[in-house]
């Protein structure tokens, strides 16, 4: 919808996010009684520039004639694209794109076309959708919330077109390969993989580039940093930095990682009885992400002064709006309290008064001195 109302501007409307997300099909649907011209930057045929700009819109004329947009498809693969889409919109062209590579895209239309464009990030289905999808919408039963919790929202696996664990396997290697090996020209392909077998494996958790390179012993801290950084770009983890006052020290500290959808981390992970606390977590911070929260800007975890951790701290500017704890449940009363305690922490120092805990399936109202706490089950608070 915002999509469709921005189509009237002349700004370049630019739309980001993980491969086979449905970023096309989301243009396609924008476009669909419009009169547009598409080319695809997949094709092999136009990666390596040899054909010039100007000869691919005389060609996209040829085809489709005078039209009122164009559609540029996967537009990253396009050597110096950035100056070729600003030439185009200087030419006043209404232009579509869309990107699997967040960080190259951001990074470079934010240089090349400042304030000329509009950014939309399309993620994998939120739970919303996907019950939208199955046309179960208002009806969030725990067994498709199970489903949702292992196997995410990829638009394939959640309209039963395929075999999850297989399909979100070849997904994931095939961005490995193409967007990051390829691209990057990357010859040790081995350590890559080993790398992201060790974070899909350690998802939800903290980890630092020094414990990396002591688990792996072939990759160096600075050559582990840039391979976290190219699958960062490649919407296939996000690292969340601790909040501190000091700039300084949220840059030395452990980072937690996160995958962009649960389904890779069921799919590549080996299968442990750990894996429920792991997803439910994974699946708060892509909700939270879905939800505009951007990661080391206004959504952090948080470790107290005395170090027990609260999850996700949510911020507006220099305002701290939330805190928000993830267990699977409170019935042990050593875990109660360890996480009511994590929460009260932070609560204090950060001055926080809204405080939230997601559960699997519990919920109640912890009312405790000058203090309440929601706690609600994932599948409600998804649908908030």
């Amino acid at each position: 919808e915002a999509l469709a109302k921005a189509l009237s501007t002349s700004l370049i409307k630019v739309i980001t996010g993980p491969r086979r997300a449905g970023k096309s099909t989301l243009a396609f649907q924008a476009l669909a009684d419009k009169n547009f011209a598409y080319l695809n930057f997949e094709d092999e045929a136009l990666r390596d520039g040899k054909i010039a700009g100007d000869d691919l819109i005389e060609e996209l004329r040829k085809v489709y004639g005078e039209s009122d947009f164009i559609f540029f498809d996967e537009i990253q693969n396009f050597p110096h694209w950035e100056s070729f889409l600003n030439k185009l919109h200087r030419r006043g062209h209404n232009l579509v794109i869309t990107g699997s590579n967040s960080h190259l895209l951001s990074r470079e239309l934010g240089s090349a076309l400042t304030g000329r464009h509009l950014a939309f990030e399309l993620l994998p289905f939120s739970f919303e959708e996907f019950l939208r999808a199955l046309s179960q919408e208002g009806k969030p039963t725990p067994e498709l919330f199970q489903r949702y919790l292992l196997w995410g929202g990829f638009p394939e696996v959640v309209l039963g077109n395929a075999e999850p664990a297989a399909y979100l396997r070849t997904l994931f290697d095939s961005v490995v390969l193409r967007d990051i090996v390829t691209r990057h020209r990357i010859r040790a392909a081995t350590a890559i993989h080993d790398l992201l077998n060790l974070l899909l494996n350690n998802a939800a958790g903290r980890f630092s580039a020094r414990s990396l390179e002591r688990s792996l012993g072939s990759l160096s801290t600075a050559t582990i940093q840039k391979f976290i950084g190219y699958c960062r770009e490649a919407y296939l983890i996000c690292d969340l930095q601790p909040y501190f006052h000091k700039p300084r020290m949220r840059l030395k500290a452990d980072r937690k990682l996160y995958v962009f959808d649960n389904g890779w981390i069921s799919a590549k992970s080996q299968p442990t009885t750990s894996n429920g606390s792991r997803l439910l977590e994974n699946l708060v911070f892509v909700e939270l992400v879905r939800r505009g929260f951007q990661p080391n800007l206004d959504l952090f975890y948080y470790p107290t002064a005395s170090g027990y951790e609260v999850d996700f701290l949510l911020r507006k500017g220099a305002k701290n709006l939330e805190l928000i704890q993830v267990t699977q449940d409170l019935a042990s009363l050593k875990l109660r309290e360890r996480e009511l305690r994590a929460l009260r922490q932070g609560a204090q120092e950060l001055k926080v008064q809204r405080l939230t805990i997601v559960t699997l399936d519990s919920e109640e109202k912890i009312h405790e001195a000058d203090l309440e706490i929601e706690v609600l089950p994932c599948g409600k608070w998804l649908t908030l």
